[in-house]
């Protein structure tokens, strides 16, 4: 990753944090070497299907060598249709940059549009998992672009398609008007479908909305972005290609112009990791007291997202769900490394996470919120793992691709956690002994503590409110909703006390409880 935790940390409200940890700041490619790559290096059997694969694919059938879509060229266009999604607003916004021909002619020390530590000079080429807007060449984008619909109406024009006037009166000013609409409702879209600068969690395809360039100005100063081509204009009225609209890239006497590209996801991809398993709500299984004493041989995770958990989760006998008996909420600030001394900001930056005790006392559950993709994205190091800086930590490897993308700060995501701790006691030891500014916690704390007195209060029962909290509002805010405000709903309510607070004051003035948000099914109170 290009930036640090504590980069990151510097960035989020006083009182809260964003869910990541301090770690190294070596590049994805030292750390992991992907299960799919050729002998040679240079190719990937299989990219975007392994989490720990950084291997970027583009071209027309790009979802098909990865494996996530079939061919475009054998489907029908009822089976687009279905794949790319209704022609919606709603989905996550992705953007990329085209780097021009020759971006790196002059060398390393002397790159245009992009920074010198996203470049990998060994293999001349943008290195992977950057941030937005995500460096991708001309060639690329362009081979990755296709069309999906049919030409579209030009309206305001002395020119129609002759079908828009079959059976109709010429001079039936309603039936026409009619009849050029509906052959409107299917316009044709702009498709961008590859594995992009090797996050393979970005959904496939990706709709082109917008594209904008900027334009050298005088010495040296760029002037403001301005629209190339927009898919309401030169897309679906005009019927022109994004690509034709930035193939020139080169201005006479005034260097090159910048170009950058925004994408759309589909409409699912605003409520879930899939279309099949709505909900940004995780839970990692495996870790048990028994795999404490063998730290040399990882327990095998299993990581189930979504509503998938009430199916995972569900028991022929209630018997055999586990239930809850204690909850408790912890609070603590996360450690610099040693390497330097805490920013006042810093020391104000707490995390809240609640842990749930169950009566078979085989494992305890860490539950918290954080920024969406903060763990996918960050390669999956988690505080509550003994191999967290291994160079391949267990998590990793157990964790779905499509997980796998870069944060957003804005929403949220919840994350539960099975840890090998019978209670609170034995759990706190492990955190005693990651607590300093060299290791992991600074500063733990206690702030609740009670039985869990609800009546339905099994596993499936925990999960079930989780994606009814999370489904009901996906948002995260750095003072209304983080960790802190989650915490305090959940404790409230799995204790049936009213008056649980978060942990800092700043973060009290503006609290307004949300235990509600727990009970009732959110597909009730969409729009």
């Amino acid at each position: 990753m290009d930036s640090s935790a504590a980069e990151v940390l510097a960035a989020a409200a006083p009182n809260v944090d964003n869910g990541e940890y301090p770690g190294s700041k070596k590049e994805e490619s030292e750390l992991f070497q992907c299960p799919g790559v050729s002998p040679d290096g240079k190719t990937c059997d299989a990219p975007g299907q392994n989490s720990r694969c950084i291997h970027s694919s583009y071209g027309a059938n790009a979802g098909f060598v990865a494996g996530r879509l079939p061919k475009i060229s054998s489907m029908s266009e009822s089976e687009l249709q279905d794949v790319i999604g209704p022609d919606v607003d709603g989905g996550l916004i992705f953007t990329i940059k085209v780097l021009p021909d020759g971006y790196d002619s002059k060398g390393e020390e002397n790159l245009t549009f992009l920074e010198k530590r996203d470049y990998d000079p060994r293999a001349k080429m943008p290195k992977p998992r950057r941030k937005m807007p995500f460096p991708v060449t001309s060639g690329d984008f362009y081979s990755s672009v296709c069309c999906i619909g049919k030409n579209p109406v030009v309206v305001n024009s002395k020119e129609h398609h002759v079908e828009d006037y079959m059976e109709h009166d010429m001079w039936d000013r309603d039936a026409r008007r009619e009849t050029i609409s509906s052959s409107r409702n299917k316009p044709p879209r702009w498709m961008f479908n590859g594995v992009i600068n090797g996050w393979p969690g970005i959904p496939m395809p990706l709709e082109v909305i917008m594209v904008q360039c900027r334009d050298p100005g005088f010495l040296g100063r760029r002037k403001g972005w301005s629209t190339l081509w927009d898919r309401n204009v030169e897309g679906r009225i005009e019927g022109k290609d994004p690509s034709s609209c930035c193939k020139s890239a080169s201005i006479e006497g005034r260097g090159l112009r910048q170009v950058k590209v925004k994408l759309r996801a589909p409409h699912w991809s605003a409520h879930g990791w899939s279309r099949s398993s709505p909900g940004f709500a995780f839970w990692v299984e495996g870790q048990q007291v028994e795999s404490v004493s063998n730290c040399n041989n990882p327990p095998d995770l299993t990581v189930t997202y979504g509503t998938n958990l009430l199916s995972r989760f569900k028991c022929k006998d209630d018997d055999d769900d586990p239930r809850s008996t204690r909850v408790h909420m912890i609070s603590h600030r996360y450690a610099t490394g040693g390497s330097r001394t805490e920013t006042p900001k810093e020391k104000l930056t707490y995390h809240s996470i609640v842990l749930i005790e169950w009566d078979h006392r085989r494992y305890c559950s860490v539950v918290e919120i954080a920024y969406l993709n903060g763990l996918g994205g960050y390669r999956c190091k988690s505080n509550w793992y003994a191999d967290r800086d291994a160079r391949d930590p267990s998590l990793y490897a157990a964790y779905p691709p499509e997980m796998v993308m870069p944060w957003k700060e804005t929403m949220s995501e919840i994350r539960v956690h099975d840890v090998p701790y019978q209670d609170l006691d034995s759990f706190l030891v492990f955190m005693k002994e990651h607590e300093g500014h060299t290791r992991r916690f600074v500063d733990i704390s206690v702030n609740f503590s009670h039985v869990v007195r609800l009546t339905y209060r099994s596993r499936r029962n925990i999960a079930t409110y989780l994606l009814n909290y999370i489904r009901r509002d996906e948002t995260y805010s750095e003072m209304k909703r983080n960790c802190q405000t989650f915490a305090a709903d959940l404790c409230g309510f799995l204790a049936g006390k009213k008056d649980v607070q978060p942990f800092h004051p700043v973060n009290q003035i503006q609290y307004v409880c949300q235990k509600h948000k727990f009970l009732y099914e959110s597909s009730g109170y969409q729009k």
